[in-house]
């Protein structure tokens, strides 16, 4: 909260909202106590998909800013019976910007490649039909191919292994493991464009694509932008806060450049 509060920004994008105690009575005051003290509005996505511990994602949005909340989901119940989608979502209308801007906070499940490849086929799938001006960001559980695995994935524990790597046989039959970039190439290959990774080195802090954890277990935690957005991208910061196990990321974005930008058509 302290971070948060000399960062004093529009739009926060939560991946862990959930009850102190477990019990789940208790969410919505947890989440409206967290808003309130940043003096924002909370909206609250669906529980996520194998989550063992009843997390959320969650967006606030600084209203008394002048940011309007259009819209936010998705549907609390999904049709088919299908898996919830791993984030929520809101559609701002943002002052000195004509269009308006969607904003996804993400968190994919940390035990499944073959789920977290369905969510982020599922969320590219959305943002690209819609045509719409869009950040997306939180916790992907996987590595990007820039700044992608920062250690040796022998050293990782092995319960983070399955989903963010892949196995082949090596000399005398030894299993090699290599990072899977799946997520990340699924989001790029319908033009979302990963936000630090576009951003020269003298406009991140720090100037490295570093990890987003504590446990240096790679850069997890990233912003992806629709076409336009990474030339309006300003700063990109990110600050260990003592109160989580991942690093807090601020990205900063022009107004003036992003009303600039004309959103796609949406698809049928």
């Amino acid at each position: 909260m302290t971070t948060l509060r000399g960062w004093d920004p529009d739009v926060v994008l939560l991946q862990e909202m959930a009850a102190p105690s477990g019990v789940i009575a208790g969410l919505h005051a947890h989440l409206w106590r967290t808003a309130n003290e940043l003096g924002m509005t909370p909206l609250l996505g669906p529980p996520g998909p194998l989550s063992v511990t009843g997390n959320h994602p969650a967006i606030l949005v600084r209203t008394s800013g002048g940011l309007t909340i259009l819209d936010a989901g998705p549907p609390l119940w999904p049709s088919g019976g299908g898996p919830f989608p791993s984030w929520c979502h809101a559609l701002l209308r943002v002052p000195g910007i004509p269009h308006p801007v969607a904003v996804y906070s993400v968190h994919l499940p940390a035990r499944s490649a073959d789920e977290q490849r369905s969510q982020a086929q599922r969320l590219a799938s959305v943002i690209a039909q819609k045509g719409e001006i869009a950040i997306a960001g939180g916790d992907w559980n996987s590595f990007p191919r820039i700044g992608a695995a920062l250690r040796d994935l022998e050293d990782m524990p092995p319960h983070l292994r399955p989903p963010r790597m892949r196995t082949r046989p090596g000399p005398g039959g030894v299993i090699e493991l290599e990072p899977s970039y799946d997520v990340d190439d699924i989001l790029t290959g319908t033009g979302l464009s990963d936000a630090a990774a576009s951003l020269p080195p003298e406009r991140r802090d720090p100037a490295d694509l570093s990890g987003t954890s504590i446990y240096d277990n790679g850069r997890i935690d990233r912003f992806y932008l629709t076409p336009g957005l990474p030339g309006a991208a300003e700063r990109y910061i990110q600050a260990e806060t003592g109160g989580s196990d991942h690093h807090a990321l601020l990205l900063i974005i022009s107004r003036d450049k992003a009303s600039a930008i004309e959103p796609g058509e949406p698809a049928p």
